[in-house]
């Protein structure tokens, strides 16, 4: 029985050997016919907008003119009416279906290749190219689409099911849009959380990190063993080594190593990539940051530990590498703040492919990439920048490689006979948004974590609940020197956090009302509230008109007379304040605290500029803290204390010093970022609709530290000795997390 086992399993790996080795043969067969402009284009992933012409018209064409193998939409960019690509006015029409038609435009231009496949015959096969978008926990750049939580409220549930859940979503609907590359996941061990990413991270956890990171690529890449043909999206890792890790946090920054513990810092930011690799990812990113100075777009580390097979001590990957946005440029360009030499543009460029970067993102000036590379293949002075032939040729053999299993090279008949090509199956996409918005409640709920519960404060009976207060309240800068009250309790664009339609995200609900909100069942935590209650048992304050200072202060002031004139009503048995403080939405180096280049008089080397996101202050904050509104305070001191019992409810990307909010709060609860069903996870846990902790009480649980000082994380970290390093006296530890049992309402009822 057992020889009769053995033999089948050799005939099935022969015969999948053999598929592989004639679609190698096949894939160097065209690489062979491709001309040097050929390839050098299959080598350049260019944002959309560069497509424009003068009047913002997205020329196509020039894809196929170009020969581009990759395109990206930027950060900000949206498509209008007529397949437009713009990053200027609303993103309110960009749903799937305007996404499609982009897509489809784009995958028209696929470059034709005269590929000889014998010394009579030739034929023609065409490549696609690979469109590129950020999809960090759903499809953002979509409206309308359901969105997860951020990577660190994932990483807080401790459950795997949820980054499958989140990936699975994610890539039906980015097929749906007709994209088919998906820059995601991140796979940062959390460091520092000064960083503005830090809501990317996975924890501190190594080996949960591998544990996440290979659910996810496995669900969204969906292969098919036997061919390895990939069904869903590719998938791109990032950002390869250490992002996360840099010294004070700093985005673009540096990482401090000590040569001798190379390897302590390798180990503890690597099992991302070694999880992502055993699924098979066929794509991985490489960072903007440095490490002791040497930037990882020009990094050995990527040949000799990312595609150095096993043998030799790498992890032997097989697809191809991307570098980040425009990051070779920056090598060329900056040094601060990762604190690297700066380095001429054609050096630069030939250091990136000779380290092992297949592809390179760049926004604009297609054309003089391309006369740059092709001067540095023909270079024949050895003492100048030089990219071996060899080496591009490996490049775009990566590339079409990873477009073959994905079906993005277009074969004939004479093709398919020759080289024995296996039919790709054709998968439907099952739409299910009811079972995908459960699967996201499912992962906000398990999201939460319980900082605080005193006298078990939670879960509430709702039963019992007469009154509930709303408070949480910002008057900030909207731009064009106009500012806006955004009510917390009621702001979907702060549960989501940046990476939500654009780059930085928004405030408030104007992507979430009306026929969007229906679509993607988003709730905020008052309309949460206002599911399981009548509106006269809810207060809040209503505001006339939120651009109007004036207006405000006396809609405040009315609303302070109405708690008066109803405090004798109140009581902690019958009243609850749910009072939610929140960080603006933010992105990349708009998040980042306290960076020493941001505060000299030239700031030289601060990339933080309020141009990039209207909603944070002029200079950047210096301080990782959150305090409740002078006005919020006073309606809790004066007016609610011994009356009521106030619940905190924070949405932020990563822990903060809160001592001031704690020490008044009944109840505290780090929400993170939960996503568009965040506010019905909220009001579900504070009810007792949901439990903290879940039936076992392995969800809710913080995944790194919770900081007590910044003096803890200052200049951190540092690898510098034998063990990794580690916050010092953290108010909360790694793996904290109350629990509260669930109130059975239908027993009651």
């Amino acid at each position: 029985m057992k020889l009769v086992f053995y033999l089948c399993f050799y005939l099935v790996l022969t015969q999948e050997n053999r598929i592989k080795k004639k679609v190698d043969i096949l894939i160097d067969d065209i690489l062979k016919s491709m001309s040097l402009a050929e390839k050098i284009g299959q080598t350049a992933q260019v944002d959309f907008i560069y497509l424009n012409d003068a009047q913002g018209k997205t020329q196509y064409h020039k894809i196929k003119e170009w020969n581009l193998g990759s395109l990206l939409v930027g950060g900000n960019g949206c498509p209008d009416d007529e397949s437009n690509i713009t990053s200027m006015g609303s993103c309110i029409n960009a749903n799937n279906s305007q996404w499609k038609k982009v897509a489809d435009l784009a995958l028209a231009q696929g470059i034709s290749v005269i590929v000889n496949i014998s010394e009579e015959k030739s034929t023609t096969v065409i490549i696609k190219p690979l469109l590129g978008t950020d999809a960090i926990r759903g499809n953002q750049h979509s409206v309308g689409e359901i969105l997860f939580p951020h990577n660190i409220g994932l990483a807080a549930s401790n459950n795997v099911e949820n980054f499958k859940n989140s990936a699975k979503w994610m890539r039906d609907s980015v097929i749906e849009s007709g994209f088919n590359f998906v820059f995601s996941p991140t796979v940062a061990v959390s460091h520092n959380p000064q960083w503005g990413r830090f809501y990317e991270t996975l924890g501190e956890n190594t080996d949960k990190v591998k544990q996440f990171s290979k659910a996810f690529v496995k669900e969204a890449q969906n292969i098919e063993l036997e061919t390895e043909h990939i069904h869903g999206v590719l998938t791109s890792v990032k950002h390869f080594i250490g992002d996360g890790a840099t010294i004070n946090g700093y985005e673009e920054g540096d990482s401090i190593v000590d040569q001798q513990f190379m390897d302590v810092f390798i180990q503890n930011n690597i099992k991302g990539y070694e999880g992502a690799i055993e699924a098979q990812t066929g794509n991985i990113m490489v960072s903007y940051d440095a490490i002791n100075g040497v930037a990882m777009s020009v990094h050995p580390f990527v040949n000799s530990i990312l595609k150095a097979s096993e043998r030799e001590g790498g992890l032997g990957f097989e697809g191809f590498v991307i570098s980040d946005y425009n990051s070779v440029i920056k090598s060329a360009s900056f040094d601060l703040p990762r604190e690297s030499q700066k380095i001429p543009l054609d050096k630069a460029y030939a250091d990136s492919f000779n380290v092992g970067v297949d592809m390179q993102m760049i926004s604009e000036n297609v054309e003089d990439y391309q006369t740059l590379i092709e001067k540095l293949v023909n270079e024949t002075d050895q003492d100048k920048p030089k990219i071996d032939v060899k080496r591009l040729d490996d490049a775009v053999r990566r590339i079409l490689a990873i477009k073959d299993k994905m079906g993005l090279i277009e074969y004939n008949e004479v093709i398919v006979k020759k080289y024995n090509l296996q039919e790709r199956k054709k998968l439907e996409i099952v739409k299910d948004k009811e079972q995908e918005y459960q699967d996201a409640l499912q992962a906000a709920l398990q999201s939460l974590v319980l900082l605080k519960n005193q006298v078990n404060t939670l879960p509430v009976n709702k039963n019992s609940i007469e009154n509930i207060i709303l408070l949480g309240d910002r008057y900030i800068h909207i731009g064009n020197g106009q500012y806006k009250i955004f009510s917390d309790f009621d702001n979907i664009g702060a549960q989501n956090g940046g990476w939500t339609i654009r780059w930085q995200g928004y405030n408030g609900n104007d992507y979430w009302s009306g026929d969007l909100k229906n679509k993607s069942k988003a709730s905020s935590i008052l309309d949460a509230i206002k599911k399981r209650f009548q509106d006269t048992q809810i207060y809040y304050s209503k505001y006339s008109d939120p651009t109007n200072l004036d207006a405000i202060l006396e809609d405040r002031n009315n609303f302070r007379n109405l708690l008066i004139a109803n405090q004798d009503q109140f009581s902690q048995a019958n009243t609850i304040v749910i009072h939610v403080l929140a960080e603006n939405p933010y992105a990349e180096y708009m998040g980042d605290i306290n960076c020493k280049y941001c505060q000299t008089k030239d700031k030289k080397g601060c990339l933080y500029n309020q141009h990039d996101n209207l909603y944070q202050t002029e200079s950047q904050a210096t301080r990782l803290e959150i305090k409740t509104g002078t006005y919020e305070k006073q309606l809790i001191n004066n007016i609610l204390k011994g009356q009521s019992r106030v619940i905190t409810v924070l949405l932020s990307g990563r822990p903060m010093l809160i001592e001031d909010p704690l020490s008044f709060s009944d109840a505290f609860i780090a929400a993170w970022l939960p996503g568009t069903t965040g506010g019905e996870a909220i009001v579900k846990s504070i009810f007792g609709e949901y439990g903290f902790g879940g039936t076992n009480n392995s969800f809710n649980k913080l995944p790194s530290p919770w900081i007590s000082t910044l003096d803890s994380i200052k200049d951190y970290p540092k690898y510098d000795s034998a063990t990794t390093p580690k916050i010092e006296d953290p108010r909360f530890n790694t793996g904290f997390g109350l629990e509260t049992t669930s109130i059975n309402y239908s027993i009651l009822e």
